[in-house]
């Protein structure tokens, strides 16, 4: 075969694929689409016998023998309907599907098919207060590696009461890293926010690694007990970096005027995260005795330190842009340059 013969066989192999792939595409697509409206179908005929159900008509329960089947499918029509309802109408819901085995299929689902629908199933079974359905969860939860299903049924177990201590789920995301950490933030959140007293114990512990302090001391900033100051504080000054940047911003949360000397501390503190979150802090507190510390973080050699810090001058009020106005009017470059991005921030002219 010559050269132009191969190269034209090929050109028509190359082109009857890429035909091939678009045809494959299409077909795809029109498939996707009949099976998302006929799931759209399916899951506007559940939610109108649920609702019927909800109303008194309990007999309709029957026609949900098919649907509930499928265990995703009646997990997101739970979902979408159980979230909008209280009371008894929500009693009646559940008894009409626990009557009809939609408990045992969601826990049959938590082991078995796609993520989502995993994840669908163990949200859904959070509706059921059975101790039978907190069980499974938390066998799920031992089995699972996958942190969003993880995550998942961490929220159903706190929707149940049936949550794990809060020393072994903050042991048990530790061994993940901080990266992974941020995935279970609203679960610690809400932990810590409902026992304070817990968290406190946790920090101060001396078997608590720095990990799981640094994860405790940002709940308890979010969880506004000002019990929390003074631990904090003990601990803003520590040898660990991103302890001490969660201490500092968890001080900055609680707002509270008796963080003054920790945050003071932070600004000269030798990591620039730390300044940075100190400063952040002051205009949150609104320490205007900070202020002269504030001009001086103008000219910190790192850029997010002073934009902070020219934040946090505004947030002081006059104090803070009368000493931002004097600060654009200085010889060193940085800081007027600092000073007056700051102004033009807030609309003031220079």
């Amino acid at each position: 075969m010559t050269l132009l013969g191969f190269l034209w066989w090929s050109s028509l192999a190359l082109g009857a694929a890429a035909l091939a792939w678009m045809i494959w595409l299409i077909l795809a697509r029109l498939v996707r689409a009949r099976r998302d409206a006929r799931l759209g179908l399916d899951q506007a005929r559940m939610r109108r016998l649920f609702l019927e159900i909800m109303e008194g008509h309990v007999d309709v329960a029957r026609q949900l023998k098919a649907p509930t089947r499928r265990a995703r499918l009646t997990a997101e029509a739970v979902l979408d309907i159980a979230g909008l309802v209280r009371g008894h109408e929500r009693e009646r819901l559940v008894a009409a599907l626990s009557g009809l085995g939609v408990e045992e299929r969601l826990r049959r689902r938590l082991g078995r098919g796609s993520k989502a629908g995993r994840i669908a199933a163990v949200e859904a079974l959070a509706v059921f207060p059975a101790p039978a359905n907190a069980a499974a969860i938390r066998a799920a939860l031992s089995r699972a590696r996958d942190p969003e299903f993880r995550v998942a049924a961490l929220n159903a177990l706190l929707a149940l009461d049936e949550a794990p201590p809060l020393w072994d789920l903050l042991a048990d995301v530790a061994s993940r890293g901080l990266q992974d950490s941020l995935l279970y933030e609203s679960v610690v959140r809400t932990l810590v926010a409902r026992s304070p007293d817990q968290a406190l114990a946790v920090f101060t512990d001396p078997d608590a690694s720095p990990v799981m302090r640094t994860i405790v001391a940002d709940a308890l900033g979010r969880a506004g007990d000002y019990r929390a100051v003074p631990t904090l504080m003990a601990a803003a000054d520590g040898a660990e970096l991103e302890l001490r940047i969660a201490c500092v911003r968890a001080l900055g949360v609680l707002a509270h005027p008796a963080a003054e000397p920790a945050i003071l501390s932070g600004l000269a503190d030798g990591a620039w995260e730390v300044r940075a979150a100190a400063a952040e802090a002051v205009g949150r507190i609104g320490l205007v005795t900070a202020a002269p510390r504030l001009v001086q973080a103008l000219a910190d050699p790192v850029w997010w330190v002073r934009f902070r810090s020219g934040e946090a001058l505004n947030a002081l009020g006059d104090k803070g842009v009368a000493s931002l106005r004097l600060a654009a009017d200085v010889d060193q470059d940085v800081v007027r340059r600092a000073a007056s991005l700051a102004l033009a921030e807030r609309g003031v002219s220079v």
